[in-house]
This record gives structure tokens, sequence and C-alpha cells, in this order.
């Protein structure tokens, strides 16, 4: 083992050389060592570190491996949420700079720490965090990375804040905001806004519909796509699981306000979207509307489907039948999502017990 007294300082020195992933031998040299054994330890340590060297800063990695490499795996609505999450929090941060294989722990706890100051939500800071581990735990896996510098670090924000913080309107609720849109002067968002509560489909998914996806006869509408707007290009994808692929039943009342809308829609082509806005415009619109109508619980586009879950789970509907109409993609899901929705059947339990002990006491 090439290591060496160092007379000068009454030490040991280890000199080595390495060959790098780039195919370059380069030499390297460390003193301070109190033994020849440490030094010799020492170099067989960093020769195995450098043998994985990726050669390249974090802000490197991202763009070149790990942002092509997730393009294939994930649908294009999921790649362009996290690859903005990732530019602006990631990429602009100083983290990038570094080394893939010089950041340590004490460096992602930093990263934390100048997440945290932003005060995002719980549920934000999570999603922050996973996309971190995500990169690491992706050049560990794949690309040779010794260990993730992530590993230990306990994670900020927590996982169920976004069932801790969701937010539904009760069907009087909707109502009241629904009798201040005008059917006849605002016909497409008055039914929008109700295939949202009674129906409970994605925003994604109601602005892909077309003629072709609804039987009036049957009263039911066919979801095989979500719809989405990104650099000024309309995108129509499949939809987010094979799970979402349904047949959604309307409501009668609701089946003859389509109808009404759809023969309106004099000579229109079979496959154009019934409802032509975007996202965005749909959601300018409800703020708008909620403070026509003053009302005090503010809720955004996608908690209409929460509030459809919360209404039919509260009248006694089927946990699977409620799993079924949002097009999740197990029962597990919905339950961890909306069980908090049922109290009364909950406490449907407790009176069985009572009758069934009521029985033993009277006979």
């Amino acid at each position: 083992m090439p290591a060496y007294r160092d007379v000068e300082r009454n030490s040991w020195k280890a000199v080595f050389r390495a060959k790098m992933r780039d195919g370059k031998v380069k030499q390297f040299t460390k003193r301070g060592f109190r033994t020849k054994k440490e030094a010799e330890a020492y170099i067989v340590e960093r020769t195995k570190e450098l043998a994985t060297d990726m050669g390249m800063t974090v802000g490197t990695f991202i763009k070149n491996k790990y942002m092509p490499d997730i393009r294939l795996r994930v649908k294009e609505r999921t790649y362009h949420t996290k690859e903005q999450m990732i530019k602006a929090h990631i990429l602009n941060s100083f983290i990038a700079q570094i080394n893939m294989n010089d950041v340590g722990a004490e460096d992602i706890i930093q990263w934390q720490r100048e997440i945290l100051t932003h005060k995002y939500s719980e549920c934000y800071n999570r999603t922050l965090n996973n996309q971190v581990v995500g990169i690491f735990n992706h050049a560990v896996n794949y690309y040779g990375l010794a260990k993730s510098p992530c590993k230990g670090v306990v994670k900020i924000g927590k996982a169920e804040a976004e069932k801790q913080m969701m937010r539904y309107w009760t069907q009087e609720e909707f109502n009241f905001f629904l009798e201040t849109i005008d059917i006849h002067k605002d016909r497409m968002y008055h039914l929008l806004f109700q295939i949202q509560f009674y129906c409970g489909l994605r925003i994604g998914e109601t602005l892909a519909l077309t003629k072709q996806d609804i039987d009036l006869n049957e009263k039911c509408i066919s979801i095989s796509k979500t719809f989405d707007r990104r650099n000024k290009k309309d995108i129509i994808t499949a939809p987010k699981t094979k799970s979402s692929r349904r047949i959604v039943y309307l409501p009668d009342a609701l089946n003859k306000e389509l109808k009404d809308y759809i023969g309106a829609l004099y000579e229109y082509p079979e496959n154009e979207r019934i409802f032509p806005v975007i996202i965005r415009t749909v959601e300018m619109k409800m703020q708008r509307q909620m403070e026509k109508a003053g009302v005090d619980n503010r809720i955004r586009v996608h908690d209409l489907r929460h509030s459809c879950a919360s209404f039919y789970i509260r009248n006694g509907a089927d946990m699977y039948a409620v799993q079924r109409l949002l097009g999740h993609a197990s029962i597990e899901e919905t339950i961890r999502t909306y069980s908090h929705f049922s109290p009364e059947q909950d406490k449907q339990l407790a009176n069985l017990a009572n009758q069934i002990n009521q029985k033993k006491i009277s006979s």
C-alpha cells in the first residue's frame, strides 16, 4: 500500500492513483494520519468511492440523467409538475452546484432549512422532500452512487397533510353556490360544476369530455381521457390510472340538463370538447362566483371531488361504489382518504352491539 512516513509532520500520508469514470487517471494525496494502518485504510475506502464517482454536479445529474429517465416512466402531466418543482426548489438551490458524491446529510438538512423558510404547507414540504430523496435513490439504483445522503435524515412535512387539510362542501353549501350561476346566461358552468359535485370527476376528465363520451339514453358518461394545457398547447392523454377508465352514471336532473346543453350545441363536432375551456379558467370562475355568493368556506375546484365523496358516504353509499365512482386504484385508497366522512356508519356498530345486549337482558 502506498502509505508513506511524513517526517516533517511526524505523521503518515496516503499517495495513490485512481481511474475516474471518464477514463482519466488522477493522483491523490492526503496527509495527517497517525498510523500507517489508518493511511492504508483511507486509501482502500477512497478508492472505492472514486470508482463510483459520478463526476458531475447534482444539477447536471438532474438535467442529463434523472429527468430524461423519469420522462419515460410517468405521465406527461406528472412529469411537468415534477419538472417545475425541481427547477424552482432544487436546481435553483445551492445543492445543485455540489458534486453528487460530495453531498452529505448536512447538505440535505441545510436544503430543508432553506425550504422551511418559505412557509409552504406541510403537504408541499413533504412533496419537495420526496423529490430530493427520489433523485438520490435513482442515482444509487442506476448510476452507482455509493449511498444516498438522504438516508437517515428526517423528512420535513407530513405525509397525511393533504387529508388533514381537505376541504369540502355539503350539498346545502353547493346548492347555495350554484344558485348564484344563471343557468340561461352561464349554462356551461352551471352544468360543469354539477358534474364535479355529483360525479366526482377530476377536472381534467371533465374538460376532456366529448359528445362521443356521453350516452343520454343510459344516463352515463365514459371516462377514457384527461385534458391539460401546457406551453399554450391543449393536451389529451390517458387518465391518471388504469382504474380511472370508468363509466359514471348521472342523476336524472343532471342528465336532463346535459341533454339540453348538448342539444344547444348545433352541428358541434362529435370529437370536440363540450367544455372548451382550460383548468385555470374554471378555477378563476369558481373563485369569482364564491366572492359573488359571499361564501365563507372557500374551496378549490378539486375539492368538489372531495365534496362528492362526502355527499355519498354521509348518505350511506357503499365504499366500493364510491371507489368505482372516483376511479381509485384500490379500496384502501378510498378508505384511507375518506373514512372520516362516515362517523354515522361507525356509530351503527355501537348501536348494533347495544341492540344485541338489550336482547340478552330482555331474555
